[in-house]
Parts: structure tokens; C-alpha cells; sequence
């Protein structure tokens, strides 16, 4: 039997699965979350984007202000870009996912997010 070729990952960053609270709304380079935003569910997460839960798809190149509640308690706010969607049916319902990618940080932001993936990486242990 012939050994099927293993397809060639394409991300450049470490994904894990992290689910916390994502706020977003269409981007006005504004960091304060008061009124106007939408509230979603992060499925994964990585120091260049992450894919989350919507009630209704952005539109593809559309940038958003998102704040990620980290589990460490300090909201993260990142300028994002959707480069995809998708829907999942789980038990007959659909569920709207979005894909990020992260175009803007503070440097404090990107070192939190990173220490959470190698925290999960560590908690869920070696591939085997």
C-alpha cells in the first residue's frame, strides 16, 4: 500500500483551540468597547489570527476591532482582517465561523497570546 503524501501545513503560527469571548465591530481604530460591537466565541487561536464564531459572516477583506478575553483576564484588542468563512453543521444546527488574521498588535498583546499557546502546548503534551 502506498504512503499517502502528508499535505504541507500553510500557517506560519502555532494554532491551538481556545475558546474565550471575541468582541468585534467593523474597525474604527478604536480600542474602547462601550456599545455597537457584536460578541462571538473563539475556536482557535494563534499570534497571527484566529477562527470564531459569528451570528452573521463578515464580508471577505473586511477589517474589524476585536477584543479577545485572554484567560489571564486582560482583554486583548487586535485589528483584524477576515480571509475566510465557513459553516459547520453540529447536531442539525449551522454554526458561522470566521478566519482572522491578525494585521495589528501592541507587542504586549502578541507576547500574551503567545505565552497562551505554549501554556496550551504544554498542557495538552507531546504529539504522539
Amino acid at each position: 500500500m502506498e504512503e499517502q503524501p502528508k499535505r504541507q501545513e500553510k500557517r506560519r503560527f502555532v494554532r491551538v483551540e481556545l475558546t474565550v469571548p471575541v468582541k468585534y465591530r467593523n474597525f474604527r481604530n478604536d480600542s474602547i468597547f462601550r456599545s455597537n460591537f457584536n460578541v462571538g466565541r473563539s475556536r482557535d487561536i494563534s499570534v497571527g489570527g484566529l477562527k470564531f464564531s459569528v451570528s452573521k459572516h463578515s464580508p471577505l477583506d473586511s477589517k474589524l476591532d476585536m477584543e479577545i478575553e485572554l484567560p489571564d483576564g486582560m482583554p486583548a484588542y487586535v485589528i483584524g482582517k477576515v480571509v475566510g468563512g465557513e459553516d459547520v453543521v453540529i447536531n442539525g444546527i449551522t454554526h458561522h465561523y470566521d478566519r482572522i488574521s491578525f494585521v495589528d498588535m501592541d507587542k504586549e498583546v502578541q507576547d500574551v497570546i503567545m505565552k497562551q499557546v505554549f501554556e496550551s502546548m504544554r498542557k495538552k503534551g507531546p504529539k504522539r
